[in-house]
C-alpha cells in the first residue's frame, strides 16, 4: 500500500524544518536537461553492481560492493521514511546516478563532488511532485520512491549532465529514474519500482561522497 496524504504533509513539514537550518546561498533549481526518444539510456561511469570505495587513514584497494555489508545497515521490517540531518557548508555537488541489481536488493547510488557530510530524506509517495514548481511528473513502475540528498550546491560547473529520465538497463525491480534536480540545497531523485512498497535502507559512502539506497527484493520481505 502507498503512503497516505497525511504522510506527504508530514514529509513537507520535515523538509521545511530542515531547509530552515541551512544557508541561503543557493540560486534556484537546477534546470536538468530534458530528454526525447533519441536520448540514450544513462550509462553510469561505474556500474552500481561493480565497486565502491571507502575513505580510510591509509590507501586501500577498492573493495567490491558486495563486501560493504559491514557498513550497510540491516533492512528495516517496515517501509517507514528514513532521515538523516547533518550540519554542512553545502559544498557537495550532484554529479552522477547509477542503478544496479544485486541478488537480494536493487541499488541506487547518487554521487557528489565535494567533501561535506551527506544528509537525506527517503520515503514512498503517491505521486512524483517536483520541489519548487509543484509539478507532477510521470514516473514508471507501480511504486514511487523519492530520494532527497541534503545541503547541495547549484550552480556548479561539474553538475550532473546526464538524461533527466531513464530506464536502468540492469536495475532489477527499479524500472524508471527521474532526476528532479537541485532546489534550495536539496537534490531530488525519483525511482519507479515494480510492485508494492518494500523495505529499503539508506547509508552514505565517501571518497567520493555517495548516497546509497538499497531496495529489498519482494521475495526477501
Amino acid at each position: 500500500m502507498r503512503q497516505t496524504a497525511t504522510m506527504l504533509l508530514s514529509m513537507a513539514a520535515v523538509f521545511a524544518l530542515l531547509a530552515a537550518c541551512g544557508t541561503n546561498g543557493d540560486k534556484g533549481p537546477k534546470a536538468v536537461p530534458s530528454t526525447s526518444e533519441a536520448t540514450p539510456l544513462l550509462k553510469p561511469s561505474v556500474d552500481a553492481s561493480a565497486t565502491d570505495s571507502l575513505t580510510t587513514d591509509a590507501p586501500t584497494a577498492t573493495p567490491p560492493e558486495d563486501d560493504l555489508t559491514h557498513i550497510a545497515p540491516e533492512f528495516p521490517e517496515d517501509t517507514a521514511p528514513q532521515f538523516r540531518q547533518v550540519q554542512s557548508q553545502r559544498d557537495l555537488v550532484f554529479t552522477d546516478v547509477r542503478v544496479g541489481e544485486h541478488e537480494t536488493f536493487d541499488r541506487i547510488v547518487l554521487e557528489f563532488s565535494g567533501t561535506g557530510p551527506l544528509g537525506w530524506s527517503v520515503n514512498y509517495v503517491d505521486e512524483a511532485v517536483l520541489e519548487g514548481s509543484g509539478d507532477v511528473v510521470p514516473v514508471g513502475g507501480d511504486t514511487v520512491l523519492v530520494i532527497f540528498a541534503h545541503y547541495n550546491l547549484w550552480p556548479a560547473s561539474d553538475y550532473y549532465s546526464g538524461p533527466k529520465q531513464f530506464k536502468p538497463q540492469s536495475g532489477g525491480d527499479i524500472k524508471d529514474v527521474f532526476i528532479g534536480g537541485t532546489f534550495e540545497g536539496y537534490t531530488q531523485v525519483f525511482a519507479g519500482i515494480d510492485g508494492d512498497p518494500v523495505p529499503f535502507r539508506v547509508f552514505a559512502l565517501t571518497n567520493p561522497s555517495r548516497l546509497v539506497v538499497d531496495v529489498e527484493k519482494p521475495s526477501m520481505s
